[in-house]
């Protein structure tokens, strides 16, 4: 069956909004299916005869065609990514909403830009993962002088972090040089401290942030739906930032170790 494309339909705007919402599920650090499947849907509302979407870790590939027009094909490079569950939440309603009915076209657009808009602060972010990181030395079995020893630990790791992002450091940097802090200031506060600490609690629970779960997580569940190439690039990814966090933490051990003697 032929359709007739509507004239009055606006198709790059259902493109650009359909783009848009894979973008930054992409960014957000989603599974590449649940990507896919939600470009397709938005598309789907055009009623065109052909609507593809093809979303891998790096990159996003969506097309509009029908025999009684031009196709309408973009691609959208996709450089930074960060696990951010909420905007991939907020953006599964919208698409929702629209599919629904319960939201015109522009209106998806105009709630998906706020959405890509919407960033927690430098400060937000090195106050949660400070808090994050104080945590979850009581759920590793820590004592309260483990929860104070913690503090200068965990504050060195978001001004690391912090002052990566600012410059732009790759992931498996930022997390070996953090790592490595990590390792050196438990070696020298575990001399310097009069009080007993558990130097192997306090850095596992330091690394805890930095591990790949999420990423390993939707790696696999990406394999399990058959699109082995992104879920074998993000089983890597996992594994590279493992490598690279064992390697802060075996080197700042030795560094610290040389430093107390």
């Amino acid at each position: 069956m032929t359709v007739t494309p509507n004239p009055e339909m606006d198709f790059e705007l259902y493109m650009d909004t359909a783009v848009l919402a894979g973008k930054i599920m992409l960014e957000s650090n989603a599974e590449t299916y649940r990507v896919e499947d939600t470009v397709t849907r938005i598309l789907k509302k055009t009623g065109l005869q052909m609507t593809e979407a093809l979303a891998l870790t790096t990159g996003l590939v969506a097309t509009l065609d029908s025999p009684n027009m031009h196709a309408i094909t973009v691609v959208k490079r996709i450089t930074e990514r960060t696990t951010n569950l909420n905007r991939v939440s907020r953006v599964n309603a919208v698409s929702r909403n629209f599919v629904e009915d319960k939201l015109t076209i522009q209106e998806a657009y105009d709630a998906l830009q706020n959405i890509d808009e919407i960033q927690y602060s430098g400060r937000q972010k090195s106050f949660a993962l400070i808090g994050f990181i104080q945590m979850f030395i009581f759920l590793m079995g820590g004592t309260f002088y483990d929860f104070l020893a913690m503090i200068p630990v965990s504050a060195a790791v978001s001004f690391v972090l912090h002052i990566a992002a600012k410059w732009k450091i790759r992931p498996f940097i930022q997390n070996m040089v953090s790592s490595f802090v990590i390792a050196v200031l438990t070696a020298i506060l575990s001399e310097l401290l009069t009080f007993p600490i558990q130097p192997d609690t306090i850095i596992i629970s330091a690394i805890m942030p930095l591990l790949p779960g999420t990423v390993l997580t939707n790696g696999i569940r990406d394999t399990f739906r058959g699109d082995y190439m992104s879920g074998a690039a993000k089983i890597l990814e996992a594994f590279v930032i493992a490598v690279f966090i064992a390697i802060g933490i075996g080197a700042g051990l030795i560094v610290g170790g040389e430093v107390i003697r």
